[in-house]
């Protein structure tokens, strides 16, 4: 596969070179949060962080997002306007309707054309000071002023190859100087990611995070901690890229399951005849909770017979420098 990852790689460093140089400068300064590994490296959760870091310090926020896998995908959608939400995660997308739900006071805007997408969003709150473009690293068609690439502090770079060869999008060389690295750490995991030092050779500025486990929210947002659930008769339903990732959270906080139901990444949960087997499964082994993620819960919570039994592990990123990080980005906007 390595001949084929040298041409994708060949590719995506020209691509990269013709669009960059074609992109549209908003009015307005631009942050992409993104990442060059196929995969789950905690862009979305690093997103959030962002988000609610930059609205604490008084700056005026707007987040695009593609809408994956959403029906508003080809179409630039204001979904929420910071009061409220407009639509259903299955419309939306999955991620694109859990930023809008976890960021209230932020207006969300979806759509794959992402110069239309921030043109939609300035036009409707023009007091905007930033957009944040989460997952955004390879749509080059808008220009930014900032990149943050995530990575995965556990796996890293991987084997350093291009797909197919391994799995990286594009090459490393491609992610310019002025990015900011952020290496994410999943709670746990620290110890062990911490002696690699896999990112000692990046010449850019970096950031250690940690994702952390806040506790358990049903579909009404409530909080429950571990202890709430340890002992009952849970099964884990998930539908993201790394489903072991999300083992390891349950174990960690000593909740046992009976069975993992593990569907592809951004999973609609579409199929009517799955949801009926969960609930019967559910009432045959009189289970308590279906623990899943975030992302699966606001897609499941519109089934009745699920409902009340859908518990989310809700994931907190901490910054481990988050005052030279803020700096850092106040200082690139020339304040």
């Amino acid at each position: 596969m390595t001949p084929l990852g040298k041409l994708y790689e060949i590719y995506q460093t020209q691509r990269r070179k013709k669009l960059s140089s074609q992109a549209w400068h908003p009015d307005c300064f631009v942050i992409s949060i993104g990442n060059i590994m196929s995969g789950g490296s905690g862009k979305t959760p690093f997103c959030l962080y962002l988000a609610e870091l930059l609205k604490k310090s008084g700056i005026k926020i707007g987040v695009s997002h593609r809408g994956y896998k959403g029906t508003l995908e080809e179409t630039p959608t204001v979904i929420s306007d910071g009061k409220q939400i407009f639509y259903k995660a299955m419309t939306c997308g999955d991620e694109a309707y859990l930023l809008a739900s976890r960021l209230p006071e932020i207006p969300v805007v979806v759509g794959k054309q992402r110069c239309a997408a921030v043109s939609l969003l300035l036009a409707a709150f023009p007091d905007t000071e930033i957009v944040i473009l989460d997952d955004a690293f390879q749509h080059l068609s808008i220009a930014r002023d900032l990149d943050f690439i995530c990575f995965d502090a556990k796996w890293g770079i991987g084997n350093g190859r291009v797909i197919p060869a391994g799995y990286l999008r594009e090459p490393v060389k491609n992610i310019p100087l002025s990015s900011i690295i952020i290496i994410n750490h999943k709670e746990g995991e620290e110890e062990v990611s911490l002696e690699k030092e896999w990112w000692s050779s990046f010449p850019q500025t970096s950031f250690h995070c940690w994702i952390r486990g806040k506790g358990y929210v049903d579909t009404r947002d409530n909080l429950y901690t571990a202890k709430d659930i340890k002992g009952k008769r849970c099964i884990l339903v998930s539908g993201i890229a790394h489903p072991e990732s999300f083992e390891h959270n349950i174990e960690k906080d000593g909740i046992s399951w009976l069975h993992h139901f593990r569907y592809p990444d951004h999973y609609a949960y579409s199929d009517i005849k799955e949801i009926n087997k969960l609930s019967s499964l559910c009432s045959k082994y009189q289970i308590d909770y279906i623990l899943c993620t975030e992302k699966d819960l606001v897609k499941l919570q519109i089934y009745a017979p699920l409902k009340n039994k859908l518990r989310a592990l809700r994931l907190q990123t901490e910054c481990q420098d988050e005052e030279t990080l803020l700096g850092l980005i106040e200082e690139r906007m020339g304040n």
